[in-house]
């Protein structure tokens, strides 16, 4: 009689393929064999024809697969994209999610806590303000590359407050503590638009700084990549884009590509279109892209805290936002030849109050990892 332990471990990878990430360390425990197997190596782990992550919606945090290959089929409704609640943090409203090697960085709603997770070993750990935290905190995760040490970059720079805000920090997860950096940034990040780490790294969209009483024309505020060096705990120099943004019409999301590439898409309100391009190489002193965009389509969307996520194999895009009002959320699939086609998510169960931002990104990517999280002080 054939039983659990006896499957061969590609038949288990296949049937664990199928089970949510924060539902594997569940699955893992019906087996020891299987429980001993993932301590030491990813199991079930997505395959190229799927895309597994993370999905905001009315400040929850959901698990969201894709069928990449019923993505381009004509069907209605959205059955190639599957997204379930995690009940561990049903009482929990998150509002910013962040990602890097396997780790969620999470800033709950009402600005108080952060929350470091890793969604495949089921680790958790709250992180404790050096102050206090502050709902226009930019947020970023990485590590330093020496001692594989994680940490988490906070920021603040806003001279548009009633009173002016300019705060840069850092916190090391190995001594877990908070320390104040020395920036003096000749550039703006603005808030909608959220880093992303690629290999350690983070990487921002920004514009030239300019002064509240200058008047300057939109087409000559310079616009490049920033990034920071967790090992260097500090920001690098302007990185090129293969495109110029205005300071308010145009629009530009983030998105990783595997562990190595950035892409970004691009919209053009003159033009009226959209381009997303990809990185050939990224390093916090250099950046090349690819000679040509990876896709374009003659079409613009609202990107209300857009995000998305590309598949180099099958030439598609995935591009999750809001609508214009922030009351609906809404798929597009993009490929080849100008494949264009929207998929309605639903309309938000909880809209945010005037006074308050919406969740972002709206969809995160994840590859899950055997990190270990240092757990230190815990908040009760």
């Amino acid at each position: 009689m054939t039983t659990i332990s006896d499957l061969s471990t590609d038949l288990i990878g296949e049937i664990l393929s199928k089970v949510p990430i924060t539902c594997v360390g569940n699955v893992r425990c019906t087996c020891k064999r299987w429980n001993a197997s993932s301590r030491h190596r990813i199991v079930g782990k997505a395959g190229a024809r799927q895309f597994t992550g993370f999905m905001m919606m009315d400040f929850k945090v959901c698990s969201a697969r894709v069928d990449l290959n019923g993505l381009l089929k004509d069907e209605e409704g959205s059955g190639p994209i599957s997204i379930k609640p995690i009940d561990r943090f049903n009482k929990i409203e998150i509002s910013k999610v962040f990602h890097c090697d396997g780790l969620l960085l999470c800033a709950t709603k009402d600005n108080t806590s952060l929350l470091v997770w890793n969604p495949y070993l089921g680790q958790t750990k709250w992180i404790e303000p050096k102050k206090s935290y502050h709902r226009l905190d930019r947020y970023a995760l990485g590590y330093d590359k020496n001692k594989k040490s994680y940490k988490i970059l906070r920021f603040v720079d806003d001279a548009y407050w009633p009173t002016t805000l300019f705060e840069f920090e850092i916190y090391d997860m190995n001594s877990n503590m908070w320390r104040t950096l020395d920036v003096t940034p000749d550039w703006d990040i603005e808030f909608f638009r959220p880093g992303l780490t690629v290999k350690g790294n983070s990487y921002f969209f920004a514009k030239q700084k300019i002064m509240l009483d200058i008047e300057e024309a939109e087409d000559d505020v310079d616009d490049f990549f920033v990034s920071f060096d967790y090992t260097k705990e500090r920001f690098g120099p302007h990185l090129h884009v293969p495109f110029h943004s205005h300071l308010y019409e145009d629009t530009v999301a983030l998105s990783s590509v595997g562990e190595e590439k950035l892409a970004a898409l691009y919209q053009c309100m003159d033009k009226n279109m959209m381009e997303i391009w990809v990185t050939t190489e990224i390093e916090p002193h250099e950046v090349s892209w690819s000679k040509s965009y990876f896709l374009a389509v003659d079409k613009m969307i609202p990107l209300v805290n857009g995000s998305f996520f590309i598949n180099e194999e099958k030439k598609l895009a995935l591009v999750v936002t809001l609508d214009a009002l922030g009351r609906h959320k809404r798929a597009y699939i993009i490929g080849e030849d100008g494949y264009f086609k929207q998929v309605d998510l639903g309309e938000a169960i909880v809209i945010p109050d005037e006074d308050e931002y919406p969740c972002f990104p709206l969809l995160c990517s994840y590859v899950p990892s055997l990190v270990q999280i240092n757990q230190g002080k815990r908040k009760e």
